[in-house]
């Protein structure tokens, strides 16, 4: 397996991809720049020999943003991507293609434009970790009057531009009344929508969504996710994990995310033993898709997260704001 380091370089809503030679594996491809770690070196060491030697960029800053193994059908690669928050040295134009230091095409991409270029196949999870949040916010469940909860729920979303619902004390059509009002706001505030698959919604309901989170017995249920994917292909689906079979579950499928629970010791659920990080950093090994670490984390737990294979954290109590 070779093991490669990945930068995620990004500036103003852009981010540098360079295209590999038609004469070298994955070749005409674009890709995010890096490459081989030699022996005896960290994945920082040898993202900043990579990344000076190809573009002539000084990395000053970065941080874990997704690592993954890949096979292919004559290679399998393992990568390590780093987010990389500050940098200098040779500067790139934007919006036209130049020449990197090797005489490979460069160009910095608008964020939203990615899908226009075709990446190897190995980069799907890493366009995925881009275009997701640090944070996952989940909803608790409706308590009070629908009015209240949908006043946190804008207050919220403020700060969090990816929300699951779910509500298991509303059925039928005060559910539905209720999802239609969420999703609106969430329109309105540019923020994503998940509905949790426990929840019996409509069509209409799916489609007004950005996508669906699975419970661990939807991610198994047979058939269930694929024919979600199929009706809404166009729409984000995420699951609930708790071991390696649910992980590699999740792989199979080609989930958007997953998230790993519970981290820490809960509040609704005191009896359930918690992962601990290192534990859950031995779960996250497994995975080929962005990971969110929940249960008993906090805006301050991100950075302990990302080190420990996660994209960042998901959570109810800790980024839920109430409106009293």
């Amino acid at each position: 397996m070779i093991h490669a380091a990945v930068a995620v370089i990004i500036n103003d809503g852009s981010v540098l991809i360079s295209k590999r030679p038609d004469h070298v594996h994955q070749g005409g491809l674009w890709e995010f720049p890096g490459g081989k770690v030699e022996d005896a070196e960290t994945i920082e060491t040898a993202l900043f020999r990579e990344i000076q030697e190809e573009l002539g960029i000084n990395i000053k800053a970065s941080r874990p943003l997704i690592k993954l193994a890949h096979c292919y059908p004559d290679k399998s690669v393992l990568l390590e991507t780093r987010l990389i928050t500050d940098f200098d040295g040779r500067e790139y134009g934007l919006d036209k293609e130049q020449l990197g230091l090797e005489r490979q095409l460069v160009k910095w991409v608008d964020l939203n434009k990615l899908d226009n270029y075709q990446f190897p196949a190995a980069n799907k999870p890493i366009l995925s970790a881009i275009h997701l949040p640090e944070s996952y916010l989940i909803s608790p469940d409706c308590s009070q009057k629908p009015e209240t909860f949908l006043q946190q729920l804008s207050m919220s979303i403020q700060d969090n531009s990816l929300l699951q619902l779910r509500i298991k004390s509303l059925h039928g059509d005060k559910l539905d009344e209720m999802l239609k009002a969420a999703c609106k706001i969430a329109l309105k505030k540019q923020s994503r929508i998940l509905i949790n698959s426990s929840m019996k919604v409509s069509d209409e309901i799916n489609s007004g969504a950005s996508g669906i989170h699975l419970t661990s017995h939807h991610l198994h249920k047979k058939d269930f996710a694929e024919t979600y994917q199929a009706q809404f292909p166009e729409k984000m689906t995420a699951a609930s994990c708790h071991n390696k079979e649910d992980i590699e579950r999740a792989n199979q499928l080609g989930l958007d995310f997953i998230v790993i629970s519970p981290v820490q010791p809960t509040v609704s659920h005191p009896q359930q033993a918690s992962l601990g990080w290192d534990n859950f950093k031995s779960l996250t090994d497994f995975a080929r898709i962005p990971v969110f670490a929940l249960g008993g984390l906090r805006l301050t737990d991100i950075p302990q997260a990302q080190n420990h294979g996660a994209q960042g954290i998901a959570a109810i109590r800790g980024l839920w704001n109430r409106a009293d």
